[in-house]
């Protein structure tokens, strides 16, 4: 086995700042602090044809006394929604641009991700930050005229969340809903210098919360690092998208900025409603579901503890979470896909299959239950080009079979995560529900996220003015609810990077995690015939013979 290259572990705890600025301003003439602060406290929003490399100061936020029939603005001025409905047509005489007749429910998986949000700040608890590297001479004015376009297509992105009258929310779309832009020169601020206030930039636009009733529920941060390459951050609540929906915006952003730049209409075709996808699920028979999950889930195992003692961490319950990057080499990538290619297998099923056998040396049980994140489109309405929340997190339960060989072993897994396809919509509070007691007791501990959606660069990349635009994706971060969350990258070296509680794990033991996780999918990748009992981390003690 080649040694994984690993990366400097960093921290991606608060940054918090609260400095003013003038109105004007350019990266040029201030430092990295008050640059990361203005972003921090939100002071650097501008509207849609602003100046590349200005900061704008917005003016003072609306409020019902000087606007009458406003309820209090949300960020940057932006009236919420909850000044803004009525019940019914007679209603009670309030000025009213949003009928809550045209409101609609909630899906099954917005109610999971809202229920422990309700009435509660937490920032980043539900949120996504995805960066793209932008090459290019970026025409930035036609950039955000297309993504407001896109924002005008759809629903889902001009949507706000308010409760009805018998208190449970609805979503509620806004007539329009411009977006919040930051844009900064970048050029004059040194590498060093730029790659340390990136890093600081990223974990403050993290604790930026949402306001639920003042759409859209995403914000924009356009970063011009030379002549020809911006970095694009994009922030968005995990209520509106998932990670399938961004290259399909991509796409569309992309072929609106075209045509802006041309000056002709895009001619792109309408898109299905999120409201369709909702109504679908609303109609769905959950009888054979629940039949399913409560057979998978009977009898399941007690999650055990990662490590023996919980750290001894005190600190700001907003920095208790931390990173962990490590990557396979490229020879141990390929070696691993022509391998998992021989045996008829996805990197789905070693991953987990892998990940379970180490959780199982770790905990003493040879019966383990992990999370893993799926798509939810299999079926429905438009599933496959729909922009929306349908990403889901569903159980993986694995039994270690210790004298079968390691390629039957996980295709029985890959064989049974088949017959679960069907039924993996089912949101976690419901598959709680039904898995019997003890209630409190979570589902699993650790998460595996598949970064499985088609973000192929040759699909971004096109001609506009005369030059070339590329876009390259440059790295995703979502929130967690779990102890250890662990995003798999596929690429010419496979990256797994954790993301974890320090109050539950310590560095120490996600290093020893993830290393030992690349060394198990280096056996499978070197002889996938040898029995499951032989796939262990280097200080387990050998199975015992019967």
């Amino acid at each position: 086995m080649t040694f994984p290259a690993k990366k400097a572990r960093h921290r991606s705890g608060a940054w918090r700042g609260d400095s003013a600025a003038p109105p004007l301003v350019t990266s040029a003439t201030l430092g990295v602090e008050s640059w990361i602060s203005m972003f921090a406290s939100g002071v650097a929003l501008v509207p849609a044809g602003a100046r590349t490399g200005s900061c704008h100061c917005p003016d003072e936020p609306l409020s019902s006394s000087r606007v009458p029939g406003v309820h209090r603005a949300g960020p940057a001025g932006r009236p919420r929604l909850s000044g803004h409905v009525h019940p019914t047509s007679g209603g009670d005489g309030m000025t009213s641009s949003v009928d809550l007749r045209g409101s609609y429910p909630l899906s099954p998986v917005q109610r999971d991700l809202l229920r422990p949000v309700s009435d509660e700040a937490d920032p980043a608890r539900d949120l996504q930050q995805v960066r793209l590297v932008i090459r290019g001479r970026l025409r930035v004015a036609e950039f955000q005229q297309a993504w407001d376009r896109v924002i005008n297509r759809h629903e889902v992105l001009r949507t706000g969340f308010v409760r009805g009258d018998d208190g449970d929310h609805v979503q509620v779309v806004a007539a329009a809903a411009p977006a919040e832009w930051h844009l900064d020169d970048l050029r004059t601020i040194r590498a060093c210098q730029r790659r340390r206030g990136l890093a600081e930039l990223l974990a403050a636009d993290r604790l930026r919360d949402f306001v639920l009733d003042v759409p859209p529920l995403c914000r924009f941060a356009l970063l011009r690092v030379s002549e020809t390459e911006h970095l694009l951050v994009w922030t968005a609540h995990h209520l509106v998208v998932d990670g399938w929906s961004l290259p399909i915006l991509l796409r569309e952003v992309l072929t609106e900025y075209r045509a802006a730049v041309e000056g002709r209409d895009a001619g792109l075709p309408a898109p299905t409603p999120f409201r369709d996808h909702v109504a679908w699920s609303a109609g769905r028979d959950l009888a054979e579901a629940e039949e399913f999950w409560r057979a998978e889930l009977s009898d399941r195992p007690v999650p055990g503890p990662l490590q023996s003692d919980p750290p001894d961490w005190r600190g700001d319950p907003a920095d208790a979470f931390d990173e962990y990057p490590l990557e396979l080499t490229s020879e141990d990538t390929c070696l691993l896909h022509d391998t998992i290619g021989q045996q008829r297998l996805a990197l789905e099923a070693v991953v987990q299959g892998c990940w379970a056998r180490l959780l199982a040396a770790r905990t003493g049980t040879d019966d383990i239950v992990i999370g893993s994140t799926v798509a939810g489109r299999a079926t429905g309405p438009g599933a496959e080009t729909l922009v929306g929340p349908l990403a889901n997190t569903v159980p993986v339960r694995v039994r270690i079979r210790p004298d079968q060989p390691v390629g039957v072993w996980l295709r029985g897994l890959q064989a049974r995560q088949a017959l679960a396809r069907p039924f993996d919509h089912v949101p976690p509070a419901m598959l709680r529900s039904w898995a019997g007691p003890p209630a409190e007791m979570p589902l699993f501990e650790t998460v595996l996220d598949f970064e499985t959606y088609p973000m192929d660069n040759d699909l971004f990349t096109g001609t506009a003015d005369a030059s070339t635009l590329s876009v390259r994706f440059d790295g995703r971060w979502s929130a967690s609810h779990h102890p250890l969350n662990l995003l798999v990258v596929p690429g010419e070296r496979l990256g797994l990077h954790a993301r974890y509680d320090l109050r539950h794990l310590t560095p120490e033991t996600v290093e020893s995690l993830l290393t030992h996780l690349a060394f198990l999918l280096s056996l499978v990748a070197t002889n996938p015939e040898r029995p499951v009992s032989t796939l262990r981390p280097p200080d387990e003690e050998p199975f015992p013979a019967d």
